[in-house]
């Protein structure tokens, strides 16, 4: 038990030493470190101010860009053209999810005031 002791013991003391680094593979080490490193860029110049916007690059940029725009309008016309024709095929799906005949009396934006109420 004593000779695993001192073999321990010895492991233990050569692990704790710092593993001697060749000095060309350190040199290597460092100049590909060196290499990606970022390089500092100096600092970008203010673009002056954007003339007054019009209203629609204004409305353009609040949404995101042009596309999302075109997109937003195209999906408001297409439930304008929903609501207005309503097709058969949307009715039976309305109705069953809704469980009820009477579509109109549905309430597809209930108030909070139930669960606010206090019992």
């Amino acid at each position: 038990m004593n000779n695993l002791d001192d073999l321990l013991a010895q492991q233990a003391a050569i692990a704790a030493q710092p593993m001697p680094v060749p000095d060309a593979l350190m040199a290597r080490i460092l100049a590909d470190a060196a290499r990606v490193q970022p390089r500092p860029q100096p600092f970008a110049v203010r673009a002056p101010a954007p003339a007054k916007l019009t209203f629609w690059q204004a409305m353009s940029d609040m949404f995101g860009g042009a596309g999302v725009l075109a997109g937003l309008a195209t999906v408001a016309c297409a439930g304008i053209y929903l609501g207005a024709v309503q097709p058969a095929a949307l009715t039976s799906v309305t109705l069953a999810l809704a469980g009820s005949s009477a579509v109109d009396q549905l309430d597809f934006m209930p108030s909070i005031d139930s669960l606010l109420a206090e019992e």
